[in-house]
């Protein structure tokens, strides 16, 4: 953006907190803020400007000069030069001077803390600032410093993300989850931290990767699963799972699976509480694939292939009946 386009956009988007856009401009806002991370991540900045400045009385009467010299003398000399942006914005930002202070509006305005949320039913594909990607699972939300800052590329997890790391052998790729932190320069995983539990789950796909814990390390190779229990003890296996990005690509895949695995595996998907009646079914096995089918087209299927039923009861369990290996 140059400075014509942030000017226009910077008063676009202060009308459209006031509320004070037409149709066709809340929607061009809307489009413009998804279409990038810099774009989304620009508009946030405004928005907490906005909320901090509106708690302010006699808004108008801010003397904008004034308090940008008090804000440029709090500051390094280094960044004393005034920022290209118009009155309406240095409007905003030095009522944030007057309500908080210099110290804390430098750290928090320029040193912003990006946090990328997982929403229901969508996507949740982002691209972070050195063009690593990231898909988050619902309700799970990663956090870094906006453009990478320092001599590491370091994201906080919360819930589940599967990565697809840019390689660059300067600067280490760091993801911390709970107590672990996986170390990597350029690779694919996909990294799991239940917060119930406090267990922490990578599966690496491509690439290498150091896990590690409080007083633990492993080194990974394609394939292998590693799980950090509560206390810090890693658990390396082979990882034999078809199904540990699903919520990712939306194909749940079985090969001879047992069906207690594949019940598993679509209870977690679907977010169900499912129970098998007939232990003697369990033990049964499927080989297919449910590509993006809906939860009642996948009881369907089974229903079917092995003469079962299924119906809720008083606590909300599906709870499948009968079944018969050989249908």
């Amino acid at each position: 953006m140059n400075i014509e386009q942030e000017d226009q956009i910077l008063q676009l988007l202060t009308r459209y907190l006031q509320n004070n856009v037409q149709d066709d401009e809340r929607k061009f806002v809307e489009d413009w803020i998804v279409e990038s991370e810099s774009n989304t991540t620009y508009f946030e900045d405004v928005k907490r400007i906005w909320s901090t400045s509106e708690n302010i009385e006699d808004f108008d009467k801010i003397n904008v000069d004034e308090q940008w010299s008090k804000f440029e003398s709090g500051i390094n000399a280094t960044a004393k030069k005034k920022p290209k942006l118009n009155k309406v914005y240095l409007k905003i930002a030095a009522s944030i001077v007057l309500l908080i202070g210099l110290g804390f509006y430098f750290n928090s305005f320029f040193n912003t803390e990006v946090i990328l949320l997982a929403k229901t039913g969508a996507e949740n594909k982002f691209i972070l600032p050195d063009n690593s990607i990231v898909w988050l699972n619902e309700g799970s939300q990663l956090t870094y410093k906006k453009d990478f800052k320092g001599n590491s590329r370091q994201l906080n997890l919360k819930g589940e993300g599967f990565f697809e790391v840019t390689k660059d052998a300067n600067k280490p790729f760091i993801v911390i989850a709970n107590t672990t932190q996986t170390k990597v320069l350029g690779t694919s995983f996909n990294l799991k931290n239940n917060t119930n539990t406090k267990e922490v789950e990578l599966v690496l796909v491509t690439g290498s990767v150091e896990f590690s814990s409080t007083n633990h390390k492993e080194i990974l190779v394609p394939g292998d699963r590693v799980t950090a229990k509560a206390n810090g003890k890693l658990i390396k296996a082979v990882n034999e799972s078809l199904n540990f990005s699903s919520w990712k690509s939306g194909i749940l895949r079985f090969e001879k699976t047992s069906i207690e695995q594949v019940i598993k595996d679509i209870a977690l998907y679907y977010n169900k509480n499912i129970i098998i009646e007939n232990r003697e079914f369990a033990n049964c096995t499927l080989t297919t694939i449910f590509d993006n089918e809906s939860f009642e087209d996948v009881l369907e299927t089974l229903k079917i292939l092995f003469d079962v039923t299924y119906e809720k009861n008083d606590s909300n369990n599906i709870v499948i009946k009968g079944g018969d290996c050989n249908s």
